[in-house]
């Protein structure tokens, strides 16, 4: 999941100072989840999501396709 999140951010120019400010939290926690020092939690997910666009499947590596198929 932190692989297509930092993708994700690389190909959006996004910075993690940008990141920290959409979920509403620091950058320190920003950093933590990246390395490992603490978790995503499943609203900082859904947030990171719809931030970007992508389908909650692509965003953990479930599908390499970033949008889901809407029936």
């Amino acid at each position: 999941m932190i692989s297509q999140i930092r993708k994700l951010m690389r190909d959006n120019h996004v910075t993690q100072r940008d990141l920290a400010h959409e979920l509403g939290v620091s950058e320190q926690a920003i950093s933590d989840k990246f390395h490992g020092r603490s978790n995503f939690t499943l609203r900082d997910v859904s947030r990171i999501a719809d931030f970007f666009d992508v389908s909650l499947d692509y965003l953990v590596g479930r599908s390499n396709e970033q949008k889901g198929n809407k029936r």
